[in-house]
């Protein structure tokens, strides 16, 4: 499943920004809004998400990525691929089943001779041998998250920059004493 969310910046806002700087100083001010704000988007996709299916933020974060495009341009990457159960915590052993972090999994077992630290199994029917490796789905959440991260990203792009720029400002006042 692949989805493309691409947000437009309004570029009046940014030219009146970096108006009086450098090329060179206005070039590292947007990359560093680029990088934070690519940063912004993935830590507030993933409390999102961590808040409504209970994994840990740790594990979602290993699935968002962030990529400079070009020197103008960046690209936030989200893998939607369900979760494993094991990697949600330590299982633990109930009469029911299994229990990993804050989810329980009824008619779940683990293998422990073949692979003790391995995923969990759960049977798909009543024979014996058809089973599968228990998974939790979090693309739904994912990516609505995701988008309200992207929705909120001009102005969370804008306030960096903001700041990026006084940076800068600061930095060439300094090297003019």
């Amino acid at each position: 499943m692949s989805t493309t969310l691409k947000v437009d910046i309004d570029v009046g806002q940014v030219l009146a920004l970096t108006q009086g700087l450098t090329a060179s100083a206005s070039q590292a001010a947007w990359r560093r809004t680029l990088r934070k704000t690519g940063q912004w988007v993935k830590s507030q996709t993933a409390k999102a998400v961590s808040v409504e299916t209970r994994i840990p933020q740790k594990l979602l974060r290993q699935r968002l990525y962030f990529f400079l495009r070009s020197r103008d341009s960046g690209k936030v990457w989200l893998g939607l691929n369900a979760i494993e159960a094991h990697r949600l915590g330590k299982p633990r052993q109930t009469r029911t089943g299994i229990s990993v972090g804050r989810h329980r999994f009824d008619q779940a077992w683990r293998m422990r001779k073949r692979s003790p630290d391995g995923p969990l199994y759960r049977r798909t029917t009543q024979a014996r041998r058809p089973y599968e490796v228990v998974k939790v789905d979090w693309a739904g959440p994912g990516e609505a998250a995701f988008r309200q991260a992207a929705e909120r990203a001009e102005e969370r792009l804008l306030t960096v920059l903001r700041q990026e720029v006084n940076y800068e400002i600061q930095k060439a006042l300094a090297k003019a004493r």
